[in-house]
């Protein structure tokens, strides 16, 4: 199944550390997140994490399309306060297979 990360972001002034508005969501959404992504038929690869001290947090998800994450992300409730980056994944033995096929633009 195609792996995809998502890249979330916010300001320092949406962050649920600074907002008590923000914080109140997070708690609230935090514990449906797997059950949200379930419908879509998005698994977590690993664990939803935040990548400290910035203001950011990764997915790695897997989901039968990018549509699926893109409702799932939706739905969630995500971009009241992210904004987002949705990446397809390729991991780096199957994208050098093909890395010949490519033409090279530098001699």
């Amino acid at each position: 199944m195609p792996q995809y990360v998502v890249l979330q972001h916010h300001t320092p002034g949406d962050c649920p550390i600074s907002s008590k508005g923000a914080r109140e969501w997070m708690k609230k959404i935090l514990p449906e997140v797997e059950g949200n992504a379930k419908k879509f038929g998005v698994k977590f690869v690993v664990p939803y994490i935040h990548l400290d001290p910035s203001h950011k947090g990764l997915m790695l998800l897997e989901a039968p399309n990018a549509e699926a994450i893109r409702d799932f992300l939706m739905q969630a409730g995500f971009f009241h306060i992210l904004d987002m980056e949705l990446y397809l994944v390729t991991p780096l033995s199957e994208f050098v297979k093909d890395v010949d096929k490519i033409p090279t633009v530098y001699p």
